[in-house]
């Protein structure tokens, strides 16, 4: 019988918060992904942005085109199931002012 290689899975999901708003929406974009990982390996860092980072993301408010959003809040959950590793990121994105968009562009 092969031994079991458990399999580390991520779910980032990304919710809208307004520049008026009080709390982010209720719904959000979900992106899975899962990564092949040696047990107890962390996955990649690079794919999860951090806290004032930039993210093209499909429009949260419409649904329609891309939209750039500024990073605010970044949670993580963790469970061990008999899979591996199943780790959920929430991330909190509000609107990215104009001219801050423009310096990060020339970066």
């Amino acid at each position: 019988m092969a031994e079991f290689d458990p399999i580390t899975r991520v779910a980032v999901q990304f919710q809208y918060k307004g520049p008026n708003d009080r709390r982010p929406y209720d719904c959000g974009q979900v992106e899975n992904l899962s990564f092949a990982l040696p047990s107890g390996s962390p996955p990649p860092a690079l794919l999860i942005p951090a806290v004032g980072d930039t993210v093209i993301l499909t429009n949260l408010v419409t649904g329609e085109g891309n939209e750039a959003y500024k990073v605010l809040t970044r949670n993580f959950s963790y469970a061990e199931g008999g899979f591996g590793l199943s780790v959920s990121v929430n991330i909190v994105v509000g609107d990215v002012d104009g001219n801050e968009m423009g310096v990060r562009l020339k970066e």
